[in-house]
């Protein structure tokens, strides 16, 4: 992940992913389509943007 920013509205929270080292593959993700081990220590923070997400939806 290489950056992170809000595109507002609809889309919420981006991440921008590059894939690869040579010429790597640009992604760019909502964050909360992204999978992240439950130990990781943005995990407690995502799994709380979700839910905030899916109330205001």
């Amino acid at each position: 992940m290489t950056n992170v920013f809000d595109a507002g509205g609809a889309f919420g929270l981006m991440c921008q992913v590059e894939v690869g080292e040579s010429d790597p593959l640009l992604l760019v993700t909502p964050l909360t389509e992204l999978s992240f081990d439950r130990t990781h220590p943005i995990a407690h923070d995502v799994a709380d943007y979700r839910r905030r997400c899916m109330q205001t939806a």
